[in-house]
């Protein structure tokens, strides 16, 4: 199984080695030692952070890309992250994170890029607990030779999948709707 923003990351390096129209296939690998992905939440008495304690893939994954104007079509396999590989500070706190995503009836978070438009923002799908949803996303690119290292920060909101911020001690401590998802990703890119 393949991991889930690496393919919202290649944007600009993309943009620069597809001419338009044409068809070009790259082939990634993750650099996974300097590589993470991280959910930010609120509750409405302090903050959390649920990291993804796996180890990012190592192996190769194939894109296609076709330019059209200022957009970037991709073709390739939807991403997904294992719901029991994030960890949250405190077990109770990762047990609640993995019942709210439903993992037992929905094991992955699921992530496909749609398209690319104007080098740095990026159309993706994300799947959690079985409901889809469609967002825009802006990301921060370096590139060096053949290394593109990419960061983001995005917003969603729990309920937009069906969940339900959970709420403990009869009431008294209520989990926000909205989180931030944040990560970088650092790869290496080479011609098919």
């Amino acid at each position: 199984m393949k991991l889930l923003f690496l393919h919202i990351l290649l944007i600009s390096f993309f943009n620069c080695s597809v001419v338009l129209g044409q068809v070009s296939k790259k082939v990634v690998k993750i650099n996974t030692q300097n590589s993470y992905v991280e959910i930010h939440g609120t509750t409405n008495v302090n903050s959390f952070n649920c990291s993804y304690n796996a180890r990012l893939p190592e192996n190769q994954i194939e894109v296609t890309l076709i330019k059209n104007g200022n957009n970037i079509e991709i073709q390739h396999e939807a991403l997904f992250l294992k719901v029991l590989n994030f960890k949250c500070p405190n077990p109770q706190m990762t047990d609640d994170f993995h019942d709210l995503l439903e993992y037992e009836n929905y094991p992955f978070i699921i992530f496909q890029l749609k398209k690319i438009t104007n080098n740095r923002t990026a159309h993706i799908m994300i799947e959690m607990a079985g409901e889809q949803q469609s967002y825009v996303v802006e990301i921060d690119n370096a590139i060096h030779h053949n290394k593109l290292t990419s960061t983001s920060k995005m917003e969603l909101c729990i309920t937009d999948f069906g969940l339900k911020p959970p709420e403990k001690f009869f009431g008294m401590v209520k989990v926000n709707e909205n989180i931030e998802v944040e990560f970088k990703i650092e790869m290496n890119i080479y011609d098919k």
